[in-house]
This record gives structure tokens, C-alpha cells and sequence, in this order.
């Protein structure tokens, strides 16, 4: 509770939700405008796939391009201002720090999805939507956002600087995405393109629920966190 607490106290935890829920608001009304505007050339696709689809898109773009901001001082922030050293005295092991971390960041993540999620909603008063795309392009923006949760950690373990951090995660979160390019230019680097998120997503977007989507999510986390556990278990032995 007491990381969830010191998050919330901190400016730029409010600066990132409001501006994300901004952009994230802006690009509905944008793409509802573009719909109303060329309706008689999209009708045949139709509302979900001409705004909710490219909806949730731009979401978990814009999950990526928050969560270094979010994550970059959660360990590089308390190791650049002494605190780390402090919990490495306390009886908390290197996984209770680092499951601490994870909360308090993934408090934040969590109402930021549901914010996003939420803006959408209003196409059901008037639009034909197809409710099970919508609940798996959710589904899909969730595990998005808790993998690159761990990722982030994860990089702002590996570094001293939390500006480090957040490049380093940001960069991770753009390989990962556009490695889906790699099986477009190059049908033999096609197993590249099996570890893009981008391509792990289409799926959930279509409305699909594919277990191997899931699980590659689910792992990418699970990873994340024990590469983190361990590199602050080694820095809690060194120190």
C-alpha cells in the first residue's frame, strides 16, 4: 500500500493519465468524425472495424508509450535516491520488493486501461458493435499493458537512471512491436515475427481468442518479473 500511495503522490502519475485519456479521447472523436464523414465507402466494413478495431489500436500504442513513464522510477528512481539500499535492510526479500513495485505500478495501469476501455462504450447507444470484439480487444489492451508493466521494471532494473530506464523499456516495447515487419520483408525471418506483439494482437482485435496469444503475454510478464527478482536479489547480496 505504501508503494501505491507514493505513485499517486507524484505529479507525473497524474500528468500521464490525464494527458493519455486526453489523446486517447481526441483519437475517438477523430475516427467517429472520419466514419460519419466517409460513411458511405465504410459502411460495408462497418463501426467495429472502422473504429473500434483501430481504436484499441492506438490504445495499446499509447500503453507503450506510457508504461517506461510509469515504471522508470520505480526501481532506478529509489536506487539514484538511496531508498533501494534502505529496503535491502529491511527483512523484505528481493521478491517482495520487487511483487511491491509491480502493485503500485499495475494500480495505475489498471485504471488507465479501464479509462480507456470505458471511452468506446458510448458506440453501443447508437452502433451496431459486435460486444464479444470489444471484450477481447480489452482482454488484448490488459495483456498488453501487464507485460510491458514487467518490462518496465525490468528496465528500470537494469539501470541507475530512471530517464535510462524508460529509453531502454521504450526501445525493448518498439523492437517487440515492430518485429512483425521483419516476416513482411523477409519470409525467412518469419520466426522473428512470431515474437511481435503487434502480430500477437490482430487476433484479439478480430475478436479472436487464441490460448497462445495468451500465453506468450502471460510468459513475456512472467519473465520480466523473475529477471527482475533476480537482478535485485544479486545487488542486495553485493551491497
Amino acid at each position: 500500500m505504501s508503494e501505491i500511495r507514493r505513485l499517486y503522490r507524484r505529479p507525473l502519475t497524474w500528468a500521464v493519465l490525464a494527458v493519455g485519456e486526453a489523446a486517447m479521447a481526441v483519437f475517438f472523436m477523430l475516427l467517429v468524425i472520419r466514419y460519419l464523414e466517409h460513411e458511405a465507402d465504410l459502411r460495408g466494413a462497418g463501426v467495429t472495424v472502422e473504429i473500434l478495431a483501430r481504436y484499441f489500436v492506438i490504445a495499446n500504442l499509447s500503453v507503450l508509450l506510457t508504461a517506461p513513464l510509469i515504471t522508470m522510477t520505480s526501481i532506478a528512481g529509489d536506487r539514484q535516491d538511496g531508498l533501494l539500499r534502505f529496503l535491502f535492510s529491511t527483512p523484505s526479500s528481493a521478491a517482495d520488493i520487487v511483487i511491491g513495485k509491480f502493485a503500485g505500478v499495475m494500480s495505475l495501469a489498471i485504471a488507465y486501461v479501464g479509462l480507456v476501455a470505458l471511452i468506446p462504450v458510448t458506440l453501443f447507444w447508437g452502433a451496431p458493435i459486435d460486444p464479444g470484439v470489444y471484450v477481447t480487444n480489452v482482454l488484448g489492451l490488459a495483456l498488453f499493458t501487464l507485460m510491458h508493466v514487467s518490462l518496465g521494471l525490468l528496465a528500470s532494473a537494469l539501470t541507475r537512471a530512471p530517464g535510462a530506464a524508460a529509453m531502454v523499456s521504450l526501445g525493448l516495447g518498439l523492437a517487440l512491436w515492430l518485429a512483425d515487419w521483419a516476416s513482411r520483408l523477409d519470409r525467412d525471418a518469419s520466426i522473428v515475427g512470431t515474437w511481435s506483439t503487434l502480430s500477437r494482437l490482430r487476433g484479439f482485435a478480430q475478436g479472436l481468442v487464441n490460448t497462445g496469444d495468451i500465453a506468450y503475454f502471460l510468459l513475456a510478464s512472467v519473465l520480466g518479473g523473475v529477471l527482475c527478482c533476480l537482478l535485485i536479489a544479486a545487488e542486495r547480496d553485493s551491497t
